[in-house]
């Protein structure tokens, strides 16, 4: 299944080359190797580095990571993150943010129609916990700038039909990593470069390294790193224009099949069954029934408690938000259609908004301060007057690889802040998080991590109380089993792609 990047270019009669044209397998070939490629200063750090495949294009194998701090070290190891690092794979699917996917009511990040206000779980799109990489045509004053059509400027019409596909929220997150202090690649700063800062280092680095010649095999020119005046719309090609198409082989890349694999034992399981139906013949009962509670399905594994329908019990409705298709919060379904039953195979389990779950602080997260919590949404939106209802909501994660983000007995760790360390600390905080005590007001107990929460049979306080959907009671008090939090969980580590080891750094290129 692991992507084959084949020969590019076209060469007609002996050595009379033909008229350049689009070339996607170069562009992705291009966006591989600079995703591998340590282009940071000081150079110890590439977008693999924090994003692995091996752990689900997330953090890697690190126990102090998972452990304490969770924040990325960046190329400076004196920087650190304050966020665990989101994984990257089947990020191509979101949309532009404040732009609804197929199938939602509406998007509305703004105030405006349909209630004035702004609404975070109808609030969809961008990368980032909190969107901050929007895509082309929106703008909050996010810091990091849009790659647009600009990139096309002066090449043939092809270009644009075949690769435009690429521009969005991967193409402009590819942007900021780059050019972020901090803990991030930290590549020097030009003068000159005002658009895009650290355009010339990046583009430089990329024009001097061995599989420089696919960046002229994709784009059909040669890379251009001359100082320019930052103008995205100029039409004198310079070192900006050319880091926005490097953004775009990025992106073009995290679009492969490498990435978005779709080959977890859900997947395999589901296309190899008797009748395509869920129970699945290739799932254990109890995997099976996981799956019945993240639906919401009445099953022979879920019975209905009383037996007079519909279920009050036994269900755990993860499907509200960790899904990319019809359900029933945010989305709307064409008449004559089922709910989703989770049987789609492109399904990649979430809904691209935004969510305030009333995490609890962790304390160890680098750059922890509890006088200036992280704020999330709003902290690329703004929190003044109605958007300050959008704070502390982030970006619903795809289930998928959630099972890979440990590896030799190494703590996991979930959430935005990494306080969660198993799935099964996740899974009794969604089921308890409102029915159990309350650490500080009931036991007067501060600082506690989710293990000792548990033991203590409380849940500390949200992070900056501002409501939350467990207080709106969407979850929170499920009454889920012991038995039924580990179906879930057995149902979850089915989502973990099995070839995520066979995705390898690419070899040097050789030219050809």
């Amino acid at each position: 299944m692991m992507l084959a990047f084949p020969p590019f270019g076209l060469l007609i009669g002996g050595n009379a080359v033909a008229q350049p044209a689009p070339d996607v397998a170069a562009l992705q070939a291009l966006g591989k190797h600079v995703f591998f490629d340590r282009i940071s200063n000081p150079p110890r750090q590439a977008c693999a580095d924090c994003h692995v495949p091996a752990t689900g294009w997330s953090s890697g194998v690190n126990a102090g990571l998972n452990v304490h701090g969770v924040g990325q070290v960046g190329a400076d190891p004196s920087e650190v993150g304050g966020r665990k690092v989101p994984s990257n794979a089947y990020a191509s699917f979101k949309p532009d943010f404040n732009t609804p996917p197929p199938g939602a009511l509406f998007s509305t990040c703004l105030p405006g129609p349909p209630f004035g206000i702004p609404l975070a779980p109808f609030c969809f799109g961008g990368v980032f916990w909190d969107g901050r990489a929007e895509g082309e045509g929106n703008n909050f004053g996010a810091g990091i700038p849009s790659v647009g059509h600009e990139v096309f400027i002066d090449l043939p019409g092809d270009y644009q039909t075949e690769y435009e596909h690429f521009l969005g929220p991967l193409a402009d997150q590819f942007l900021g990593p780059f050019t972020e202090s901090g803990p991030e690649q930290n590549v020097p700063a030009n003068p000159g470069i005002e658009d895009v800062e650290s355009a010339i280092g990046v583009c430089e680095h990329v024009a001097s390294a061995q599989y420089a010649p696919l960046f002229e095999a994709a784009w059909g020119e040669p890379i251009n790193c001359t100082p320019d005046d930052g103008d995205p719309t100029s039409h004198e090609p310079g070192a900006t224009r050319s880091f926005k198409r490097i953004a775009v082989a990025g992106s073009a890349y995290q679009h492969t099949d490498e990435v978005n694999q779709f080959s977890s034992k859900r997947d395999m399981a589901l296309a190899d069954d008797n009748d395509g139906h869920f129970p699945l013949d290739d799932f254990t009962d109890e995997e099976n029934l996981g799956h019945d509670l993240f639906y919401n399905i009445e099953s022979e594994l879920n019975p209905d408690p009383d037996g007079d329908g519909p279920l009050e019990h036994s269900q755990a409705g993860c499907v509200a938000c960790h899904n990319s298709g019809p359900s029933f919060f945010g989305f709307v379904r064409p008449p004559g259609t089922e709910a989703s039953v989770g049987e789609e195979p492109k399904q990649v389990y979430m809904d691209f908004a935004y969510h305030n779950l009333g995490l609890p602080p962790n304390p160890e997260i680098s750059l922890f301060d509890p006088n200036n919590p992280d704020r999330g949404l709003c902290g690329h939106t703004g929190d003044a007057g109605l958007f300050a209802g959008l704070c502390m909501h982030f970006a619903t994660p795809t289930l998928r690889n959630v099972g890979a983000q440990v590896g030799n007995g190494t703590p996991r760790a979930f959430m935005h802040n990494g306080y969660f360390k198993s799935l099964e600390q996740v899974i009794h905080f969604y089921n308890t998080a409102e029915a159990k005590l309350s650490c500080e007001d009931d036991l007067g107990l501060d600082g506690l991590s989710a293990a000792e929460a548990i033991a203590n049979n409380c849940w500390p306080e949200p992070e900056l109380e501002v409501g939350n959907e467990a207080r709106g009671g969407l979850f929170g008090n499920l009454g889920l089993t012991e038995a039924e939090e580990a179906a879930l969980v057995a149902y979850l580590e089915t989502l973990t792609d099995t070839e995520l080891k066979d995705v390898k750094k690419p070899r040097p290129h050789t030219g050809r």
